[in-house]
């Protein structure tokens, strides 16, 4: 019998999350892999725990380099649109906070299954 591809939604009962061999490892999981993400087979609960860190990694990203402008002495010179960034921080921030306490409830619910 010949492995199926598993890019779509579906996965071999055999197939198990590979969530362990990840960088954010704590140990394998024993769950099925149903969700390709990023080359990996994961459970939907680590696919979704992944994504939930990648966006943070970007949130990140972001304010860090909203930040370097805002500190940008040249760019105070049109204050209103320094303003209008110091206000898009301030949201993206509050998505960073927010994306924050979605990832720890995740890790909460993961852990108590």
């Amino acid at each position: 019998m010949a492995l199926k591809d598993t890019t779509d939604h579906t996965a071999h009962p055999w197939s198990r999350c590979e969530f362990g061999k990840t960088l954010f490892s704590e140990g394998e999981c024993q769950r099925p892999g149903v969700d390709q993400l990023n080359g990996s087979l994961l459970c939907v609960p680590h696919a979704k725990r992944l994504r939930l860190e990648v966006r943070e990694d970007m949130l990140h990203g972001t304010v860090f380099e909203m930040d370097k402008w805002l500190d940008n002495p040249n760019n105070r010179a049109d204050q209103l649109h320094w303003q209008r960034v110091l206000g898009q921080r301030d949201e993206v921030l509050e998505q960073l906070r927010f994306n924050r306490t979605l990832l720890e409830a995740h890790k909460e619910a993961i852990q108590q299954r």
